[in-house]
């Protein structure tokens, strides 16, 4: 755990990875702070940082949502990244995930909640797993992650 909403999770047996908070100092960087991730030898099959939303988020989430990630990523070397973002209602957690892309200028992914099954009445938690593919001999740094939700344009 890294505070009470982020969460680093791997099966390596010999973990050789380092976390670190860091200064953000450029214009564009619009949080104080971001997370820099060094990955040195990884005998594991996954690398996953968790970051947990807070209820006011969740609260009247409905099928007619539309939830953005935008975030600013910088990489050793070209590594694919997955965003998932997971929903539990009730006793079922639904899933979606995109790839971020890297190339593009602005590395942004929208959750179109309309092509779910989320049980609007059962919403209780909402979470994003950044998966890492690859992560051996690279380093990550997140500078920014923004979240924003916003209704689904009805035609």
């Amino acid at each position: 755990m890294l505070g009470d909403e982020v969460t680093l999770f791997h099966d390596c047996r010999i973990s050789e990875l380092t976390l670190r908070q860091l200064r953000n100092h450029r214009e564009k960087d619009l949080a104080p702070f971001g997370l820099r991730m060094d990955v040195f030898r990884f005998d594991g099959s996954f690398l996953s940082l968790v970051i947990d939303m807070p209820q006011e988020a969740v609260s009247g989430l409905k099928r007619e949502h539309v939830v953005r990630m935008d975030t600013i990523v910088e990489m050793e070397k070209p590594l694919e990244i997955f965003a998932r973002l997971n929903i539990r209602h009730g006793p079922n957690t639904e899933q979606i995930v995109r790839e971020l892309p890297l190339q593009a200028e602005d590395i942004r992914v929208e959750f179109d909640l309309a092509y779910s099954n989320l049980n609007e009445k059962r919403v209780e938690k909402m979470w994003i797993d950044l998966i890492f593919e690859g992560p051996e001999m690279n380093q990550v740094v997140l500078r920014d992650v923004t979240f924003s939700r916003r209704p689904r344009a009805e035609f």
